[in-house]
């Protein structure tokens, strides 16, 4: 790694621009000065296009952007994943991160980031912990983490959350892309194909705020999360994960409430409160 090296942040953003600038200003005011910030756009109508091709004019060494109709510009499933893929062959970072367009960092999490690499020149990926905050900007909660275990990654599907993992570029090199065929699993499924290779490290600290609100993607129906948890349950068979796992077992309480709700009427709402199932 150079002395200072580039670090490249990617963006997925379609119709976007409630939070845009917000997300923007979060990486142009890091205090660690070489970042560029790339855009994967799918399309947008409501001005986000314009948004980029301004700060873009006014910041041409550090804002790219590309917007295309394609498969990350519908709305299905593994459109992020995509995005990803084609921000990662855009970068030309030494370091690479992800920040969705309704999120942000906090003030010096890319210095930190760049002088643990410095400090640490044998490890490839770090991550931290994140704030979530609400439509306002207000935090609401926080997404603790633990020192990474790949058999507990594998069984819990319980890992950092995107927007405060960080990795060196030979990650990308030596793991490949992410997994298009997947929807929901593919963070899942790539954070357990990096584990597998590279030791992971953790700093306990703060490095950016998940925002939810009602269009996120947290937010989704209820077809979506059960699309999402059978492909977590599948991933972590997939990296030998227990039937039992406590993923699998939130899966098959899930297939057991879809299955109870006709069966049961009215009767429903008391034997799932008794059984504290979900749903």
């Amino acid at each position: 790694m150079t002395d200072d090296p580039l670090v490249s942040i990617i963006t997925q953003v379609i119709n976007g621009i409630k939070y845009l600038e917000e997300c923007i200003q979060s990486v142009l005011n890091q205090s660690y000065p070489y970042i560029e910030h790339i855009f994967i756009d799918g399309g947008s109508v409501d001005g986000t296009v314009d948004v980029l091709s301004s700060y873009q004019a006014k910041y041409p060494d550090r804002i790219r952007f590309v917007s295309e109709l394609d498969n990350s510009a519908n709305e299905t499933l593994n459109s992020s994943t995509e995005a990803w893929n084609k921000g990662w062959k855009m970068a030309k970072g030494e370091i690479l991160g992800w920040l969705g367009a309704d999120d942000r960092y906090e003030l010096d999490s890319i210095q930190t980031v760049v002088d643990f690499f410095r400090a640490n020149p044998d490890a490839f990926f770090v991550f931290g912990d994140n704030n979530i905050i609400n439509e306002k900007g207000e935090i609401v909660g926080k997404r603790g983490t633990w020192d990474f275990n790949l058999k507990k990654l594998i069984n819990e599907a319980s890992m950092a959350s995107p927007t405060s993992a960080f990795y060196k570029r030979e990650v990308i090199d030596k793991v490949g892309f992410m997994d298009t065929t997947l929807m929901g699993g593919s963070e899942f499924d790539y954070w357990i194909r990096v584990g597998k290779v590279f030791p992971i490290h953790r700093i306990d600290r703060v490095f950016s705020n998940f925002r939810k609100h009602k269009d996120s993607r947290g937010s989704g129906s209820k077809t979506a999360a059960r699309i999402f948890l059978k492909e977590d349950v599948v991933v972590s068979r997939r990296y030998g994960g227990s039937f039992f796992s406590p993923i699998a077992r939130k899966y098959y309480r899930f297939v057991v409430t879809d299955w109870l709700r006709p069966v049961l009427g009215f009767t429903y709402p008391f034997i799932k409160k008794v059984l504290r199932l979900k749903g």
